[in-house]
């Protein structure tokens, strides 16, 4: 076997003309003789299982247990995107119930994860892969899955560099052509343009286009982390999207329906870390922050949050979306965080693309609560739809949220007077499941909900006086049995209104209702105006103000007697004036604190500590990778 060196791609015109192979190196458990590599764990190899293993499977068995899948889930529909270079199809995932609206009545959003788009990140598509089979096992489990299936239309792409996914398949325990920067068999990260399938051909092995450079709007503005050269680990290609991948990507969001798309993750290994683009648009971007917060908790902040500075990029599909739709886009890096050395191996060098088989079932589960969480927050914002009160098992009073031609009107079905020093039971019903579940019991979800955390108090007013009187919230629960639809839409609780309290002499009756959606999501303060994402930012989710700044707050808009005051109206020496909701507010910058669930913004002083004291070499290394 003659031997290659980087210094001889000076001489490729030469070499092309010459019969010359690459060094092969082996990936090996224990034994570093010759040209060996050891990882110091087993080589994960790919295997060939329809069903999830604690290891890789191969291509064509992903493949067949997506298409099984879908023929078995009347919510799963394959739909074939583009061609890879090589001409296989590019499948998509489309998960989403029949109907195009929300349980409540709304039209869905949309929402994309890719996977697979460097040939050597093996945890990537067992990711990907791991939404779609956790969703098919628990989709009638009435909590988390099926809300998510019922309320958002997702697509997802396990594997969207094909070609180079099989070339690392072909050769799982060979690379070429450097122990130091490995390229080919089983560390190929660019699609197969130009390249064939022998590593013994010297000339291609450097050869493909990294497709995580190919797109706009920065394609080719980054001489550092993105090169013209054919044989750069970057090279972006000769256009933007110049790649059939590139493009089979693209048209998902074309197929999903463009208008409606709010969430896109690009699906990588390694370095345990969410990276997004900051666009400049000031409240997508705390959006943005928040939602990596929200994904990051699910697994106790394991996972880092890197925002890339706005105004400059690598030619990225984050950025790609980012940009084009104003939308909560990020580069996810599955574990680990540095190298194999953090499962105990010997730490070669780019061994972190290489997990060992028996750390895969553990990180699938991982990243789906992960990604649940984040589906979850983007379907819809939380809202009361039903206040229900019964007296003895009859129901006394009922009202609820319907909707009528894109708005929503507060409807009373049942309407009884309510009297001082009686028992009552109040149920209130939200539009999606509010809290985790542990036991069939309602838990918390890192530090982003309580257990309980309802806060609810009655808002009086006579001829003469304002009073609010709190309902003890300590013994109440969110329902896991006869709940609305899924568990944890509803809370009960019990509640009797004091001697003095006379229904005839009120001439305002309303619940104030402040609480948080399982990731910390406070409620839409007027259902009326139904809130959805437009341009960047939630329209019509306004805070206890009426303000539309994304924060939402205490919602009062359940009356029960209504005297026709404004919402948002001031409370002023025992009346009332009504105001009109002021102007949106730019929203200022939130705390940073990992204790927050705010998490964006401003980032000048953050990042250059993140950068220069957390991160150092290795996000530098991983900037330029990925």
């Amino acid at each position: 076997m003659k031997y290659r060196i980087t210094a001889l791609l000076l001489l490729l015109p030469t070499l092309l003309t010459l019969n010359v192979t690459a060094i092969e190196f082996t990936y090996t458990e224990n034994d570093n003789s010759g040209n060996n590599l050891a990882l110091g764990f087993p080589v994960p190899l790919p295997i060939d299982s329809l069903t999830p293993i604690d290891g890789f499977r191969t291509y064509d068995s992903l493949h067949l247990r997506h298409q099984q899948l879908s023929a078995q889930a009347t919510w799963l529909s394959p739909l074939v995107l583009g061609n890879t270079f090589n001409g296989r199809e590019i499948y998509g995932y489309q998960i989403s119930t029949d109907n195009n609206l929300t349980t409540g009545g709304a039209t869905k959003g949309t929402a994309l994860i890719n996977g697979g788009i460097h040939a050597r990140e093996w945890q990537s598509p067992e990711a990907v892969t791991g939404y779609m089979e956790k969703l098919f096992e628990q989709q009638d489990n009435q909590h988390i899955e099926q809300y998510i299936i019922e309320n958002i239309n997702l697509m997802l792409i396990p594997v969207l560099n094909i070609d180079g996914y099989l070339q690392t398949q072909r050769y799982p325990t060979t690379v070429t052509s450097s122990a130091q920067s490995p390229r080919d068999g089983r560390m190929r990260r660019k699609n197969m343009r130009d390249a064939d399938e022998n590593l013994a051909t010297l000339t291609d092995n450097l050869r493909g286009i990294d497709l995580n450079r190919n797109n706009n709007p920065y394609w080719a503005t980054n001489s550092a982390r993105s090169s013209s050269d054919v044989s750069s680990i970057v090279h972006h290609g000769s256009g933007a999207a110049s790649e059939p991948e590139t493009q089979a990507l693209q048209n998902a969001a074309v197929q999903l329906g463009e208008s409606r798309l709010r969430f896109y993750t690009d699906t990588h290994s390694f370095s345990q870390i969410y990276f997004t683009p900051l666009t400049g648009d000031q409240r997508r971007d705390q959006i943005t922050g928040r939602l990596a917060s929200i994904m990051r908790s699910a697994n106790d902040y394991k996972y880092l949050y890197g925002p890339s500075a706005s105004g400059g990029g690598i030619g990225a599909t984050d950025e790609y979306f980012a940009n084009t739709y104003q939308i909560p886009s990020y580069t996810l890096e599955i574990e680990p965080l540095n190298s194999g050395a953090d499962y105990g191996g010997f730490g070669v060098s780019h061994d972190g693309f290489i997990m060992p088989a028996s750390e895969v079932t553990r990180m699938r589960e991982e990243t789906s609560k992960a990604t649940f969480a984040g589906l979850y927050a983007m379907a819809e914002i939380p809202y009361v739809q039903e206040l229900i009160i019964k007296q003895a098992d009859e129901v006394v009073f009922h009202t609820l949220w319907q909707n009528e031609n894109n708005t929503r009107q507060l409807t009373t079905a049942v309407s009884n007077e309510l009297s001082a020093n009686i028992d009552y039971q109040l149920t209130l019903v939200f539009n999606k499941p509010m809290r985790q579940i542990s036991n069939q019991q309602a838990t918390d979800f890192s530090n982003k909900s309580t257990e309980n955390g309802v806060s609810l108090s009655w808002q009086l007013k006579t001829a003469g006086n304002t009073e609010s009187i709190d309902i003890e919230t300590t013994a109440g629960n969110w329902l896991t049995e006869g709940f609305k639809r899924y568990k944890t839409d509803s809370y009960q609780v019990n509640f009797s209104l004091p001697e003095s309290f006379s229904w005839s002499e009120m001439t305002l009756l309303a619940l104030a209702i402040e609480t948080m959606d399982m990731t910390g999501q406070a409620l839409d303060t007027n259902p009326a105006t139904m809130a959805d994402w437009q341009s960047g930012h939630w329209d019509d989710y306004e805070n206890s103000t009426g303000e539309t700044v994304d924060l939402g707050g205490e919602d009062k808009s359940m009356r029960l007697i209504d005297d026709g005051s404004d919402l948002y109206a001031e409370e002023d020496d025992g009346g009332t004036t009504p105001t009109t909701p002021t102007t949106p507010t730019t929203p200022t910058t939130p705390s940073a604190s990992e204790s927050s669930s705010s998490s964006g913004g401003s980032w000048h002083w953050t990042m250059i500590l993140f950068i220069s004291l957390v991160f150092s070499h290795r996000v530098h290394r991983r900037l330029i990778a990925r």
